[in-house]
């Protein structure tokens, strides 16, 4: 499948928090998540999904399993399934994050 940033509606989670849930297959997804500076992504841990995230540009503090780092445009992280996790944004920024299999919780509205 083909597709443009327009054809995908991004969804408000908070006043420095939106994602755009992209197209997907049966088994993988990928999602922009955009933060303004302050933003967070709290801290959390998924039981059926691992998780690859790619920083498009800004600057992440990042925690996964106990370790904090900041990272930058062209780095990222993984995460394996039942490991916490979390983000706050250090400037405006926005990260790729992929999933598999799908977060059916994010197709729910």
């Amino acid at each position: 499948m083909i597709f443009t940033n327009e054809s995908v509606s991004p969804e408000t989670l908070d006043p420095l928090c939106e994602r755009r849930v992209l197209p997907h297959t049966e088994r993988l997804m990928a999602v922009e998540v955009r933060f303004r500076k302050g933003g967070v992504g709290a801290p959390h841990a998924h039981s059926d999904h691992d998780q690859v995230t790619y920083v498009l540009e800004g600057s992440f503090e990042v925690t996964v399993g106990g370790e904090t780092r900041t990272i930058s445009k062209g780095g990222g992280f993984t995460v394996e399934r039942d490991v916490t996790h979390g983000v706050k944004a250090l400037e405006d920024g926005a990260l790729l994050d992929c999933f598999t299999p799908i977060r059916e919780d994010f197709l729910k509205k």
